[in-house]
């Protein structure tokens, strides 16, 4: 993998760290010195880019001199440089003062150089400088590019082409050499140049290094689409640009995924043995390494160990002062909401919220700031224990914790600011505060002894007998009215009361609680009631593919929907024994279940008939069947569709899929290609990133990429063990965050329940031996080479299959 380090250059107060967080679509701008991401070419060449922004007032310029780099870049050593991208503000003309200088140092060192006009949305009164008139003024640069915040893709196209430049400048033998690090390397024998290699976490790269371990800590996306060069604003006719030779670039797109609404840098769930953090050798051995590496010269910088020693992990006391911290971007949402449904893992609910109380009290008793800030701030405070009661409320079940919420709430109700979040609270508390799974998962509150525990229950039932009274003067919604924030986002907009069309057979369903899909989806446990004979098979010809798709996507959602987050992390840290205990890991089960029921449901389906000409018809249905599910966006039903007819028992029916009709086949195929597992299951993972609400995900993989960050990554680090791995919260929350945001957003269009179509998948009695299958498969299509079976052996042999074994 080729690495190419790209400087961003300009004035300060250009918009240098806005255009790199544009470019990469990061939250909020970097606060690292160097962003590194990976970016992958159509012919699947890789190279490692790292981008670092550097002043103008940082350089000691002269003209028509070569170049002299700063020795740092924001803290950090500079690497050599491959091309440079030279940024100033239309709004100011102190931002092209420099850049004469710039341009020609840049020239007589022979490096790429783009020029890039920021803040182009500035309207024409507010401007001082003309795009055109600057450019023409540097003839030595290679290309403009004009960029502003209302065009989002225009910085990403010119990092992009800056990008396909330099690649294209390297295949064909150029040599930017640079001069500094030349005299750099005559004061020393050491070498300055690779820089340790940031993705093996920043130690050199070496023989064993590069296999030992994948990093994907600093991954930020996984390449750039192929676009346009419309947008340039000028090629210089001066020097003409090099070819921009890297071809279409891959199918992959500047578009980072959730992680980057976590932390600044990405993770790429699809590299091998992504999820090992750095232990305190690989720290010593890094900082050895590049002490060794130094010239001698630049070790008397005294300061510069202690700027490449980072501490590892975070304390509990941070991430709740970021948890209560203001929401300024969606990154800091999403942070609750990770933190919330994680936290278990190293706190007990009383101690965080032990911390969250104390933080209330000093923001009460906080003299100097203003009434209405101070107010702001409790609100705010308030705000996150109520979206913590509302979701995980078996986390204040242990008797303790429940009774300093019930203290708490009384508390809040005597004040009118906090009537409103008093209410909710209180019929939270009331109607599903009861011990359930989370209630004793990972650090748990310690349950009570006997005694304490009948003295605490006494004291609960006196307390609300005390609230009751206080709290009368309180709207308290219905349970069902508060149940809208039973989900981690949006609820559906069904009811939870069937209404059933007689005509039709079929019934409209509303749901809004995860108890409401959960009693649903106990429902839908096949029956295996019904023969799976050719009156099935007529029966799945004569029905519509459009309400076969809808009613196997209605039952995915049902069983998708019934599954809380928490239990899924749960389903991949527990052992077996402690997950026999947790009930309500039966819906995930469940889930698992159906999905292999409805690929062993396709091969039956198709397995029914004895001639080519008559399955066939069923196959081109079920691949009809697998495009309507990719246009719903259910991924979850799409794959067990593929998974079915992969399956060795249909993929090895040559005669079968030989009366398939072409267009159909060719339309299958482009939906099967994202259930593959090429490359990490690339084409799924970049379809499910940009597919829009609502979606039911592929649970196989989001299960598998849950495993791999548990299992790889340690929950507490540090010298002493006691700093919090918070890079692994964020690599779950990745993987999280998409699947809550998933399920609040409900199948609307798809509600009615299709009778026919719902006994036809779960209730027919089917052969689950897979030995049987691939007989019946052998029977019914043999070999070539094999001796052809009559009529009635076949029957003989099929009869046991045909009434469902």
């Amino acid at each position: 993998m080729d690495s190419i380090n790209i400087a961003i250059i300009g004035a300060n107060g250009v918009g240098k760290s806005s255009f790199v967080q544009r470019a990469l679509k990061l939250p909020q701008p970097p606060t690292s010195a160097i962003i590194t991401f990976n970016w992958t070419e159509a012919d699947g060449t890789q190279h490692t880019v790292h981008t670092f922004e550097v002043d103008l007032e940082g350089f000691d310029l002269e003209m028509n001199e070569p170049i002299r780099w700063p020795r740092q870049a924001n803290g950090q050593m500079t690497p050599r440089v491959d091309g440079t991208m030279v940024l100033y503000d239309v709004t100011s003309k102190e931002s092209i003062k420099l850049l004469p200088k710039t341009f020609s140092s840049l020239s007589v060192s022979n490096y790429t150089s783009f020029l890039v006009a920021t803040k182009c949305d500035a309207p024409e009164d507010v401007r001082e400088l003309d795009t055109a008139s600057v450019s023409a003024a540097f003839p030595s640069v290679m290309a403009s590019f004009c960029t502003s915040a209302t065009s989002p893709n225009s910085q990403r196209e010119c990092l992009q082409a800056m990008l396909r430049t330099v690649v294209g400048s390297h295949r064909k033998g150029v040599d930017r050499s640079d001069t500094a690090s030349q005299r750099r390397r005559a004061a020393s024998a050491a070498n300055l140049e690779p820089l340790p290699d940031p993705l093996n976490n920043g130690r050199p790269e070496s023989q064993h290094s590069k296999h030992s371990r994948a990093s994907s800590d600093l991954s930020l996306l996984k390449g750039f689409s192929s676009g346009s060069n419309d947008n340039y604003y000028r090629t210089s006719s001066a020097r003409p640009p090099r070819a921009f030779s890297g071809g279409n670039l891959g199918d992959e797109v500047l578009n980072p995924p959730v992680s980057t609404q976590l932390r600044q840098s990405g993770v790429r769930l699809d590299i091998g043995d992504p999820f090992n953090e750095m232990d305190e050798s690989d720290v010593d051995s890094f900082r050895t390494s590049m002490t060794e590496d130094l010239p001698i010269l630049q070790r008397s910088d005294e300061n510069f160990m202690e700027r490449q020693a980072k501490t590892m992990g975070v304390t509990f006391d941070d991430l709740v002062d970021r948890l209560l911290a203001p929401r300024m971007t969606r990154a800091d949402q999403n942070f609750a909401d990770v933190f919330l449904c994680l936290y278990r893992k190293f706190a007990r609910p009383g101690h965080l919220f032990s911390a969250i109380l104390a933080r209330l009290e000093r923001a009460k008793d906080d003299k100097t700031a203003h009434y209405l800030i101070k107010k702001g701030t409790q609100m705010r405070i308030i705000e996150v224990v109520a979206k913590w009661v509302s979701l995980y409320p078996g986390d204040f079940a242990r008797p303790q914790t429940k009774k300093t919420l019930e203290r708490f709430i009384a508390h809040l109700a005597t004040e009118p600011a906090f009537l409103a979040a008093a209410s909710m609270m209180r019929a939270q508390l009331e109607n599903f505060v009861t011990e359930d799974d989370d209630t004793g998962w990972a650090h748990a509150d310690d349950p009570p002894a006997e005694d304490e525990g009948a003295e605490a229950a006494a004291e609960s039932k006196e307390l609300e007998v005390n609230l009751g009274g206080s709290m009368d003067s309180l709207k308290i919604r219905d349970p069902a009215e508060s149940a809208e924030v039973r989900r981690p986002s949006a609820v559906s907009e069904l009811s939870s009361h069937g209404e059933r069309d007689l005509g039709t057979g079929e019934t409209n369903y509303q749901y809004f609680t995860y108890e409401d899909y959960e009693r649903e989806a106990a429902t839908m446990v096949p029956q295996a009631s019904l023969p799976l004979s050719k009156v099935r098979y007529h029966i799945f010809m004569d029905l519509s593919a459009d309400e076969l798709a809808e009613e196997i996507t209605r039952i995915d959602w049902v069983m998708f929907s019934s599954v809380r987050i928490r239990d899924w992390v749960r389903h991949v840290s527990l052992s077996s024994a402690e997950k026999e205990k947790c009930r309500s890991l039966k819906n995930a089960n469940r889930l698992i279940s159906h999905f292999n029921h409805v690929a062993k449901w396709v091969q039956n389906m198709i397995l029914i008939r004895d001639k080519a000409k008559h399955r066939a018809p069923c196959l081109e249905k079920f691949m009809i069947i697998a495009h309507k599910l990719r246009k719903l966006n259910n991924y979850n039903g799409l794959g067990a569709i593929v998974a079915g007819l992969q399956n060795a028992n249909i993929a090895r029916l040559r005669a079968t899929m030989a009366g398939v009709r072409p267009e159909v086949w060719k339309q299958y195929q482009s939906a099967e290609k994202l259930m593959l597992q090429a490359k990490s299951s690339f084409a799924y993972r970049l379809a499910w990133e940009n597919s829009p609400l609502p979606r039911i995900p592929y649970m196989a993989l989001h299960r598998k990429d849950l495993t791999a960050a548990e299992e790889g990554n340690k929950t507490f680090v540090g010298p002493n063990g006691d700093r919090i791995n918070w890079k692994k919260f964020e690599i779950l929350g990745e993987i999280l965050l998409p699947i809550m945001k998933s399920q609040g957003a409900p199948y609307v269009e798809v509600s009615r329940q299709h009778q026919a179509c719902r006994d036809l998948v779960l209730d027919c009695r089917m052969e689950l031996d897979e030995d049987a299958l691939y007989q019946r498969s052998k029977a019914v299509e043999p070999g070539p080479g094999a001796a052809t079976s009559s009529t009635s052996d076949l029957k003989k042999k099929t009869l046991g299959f045909l009434k469902g074994g």
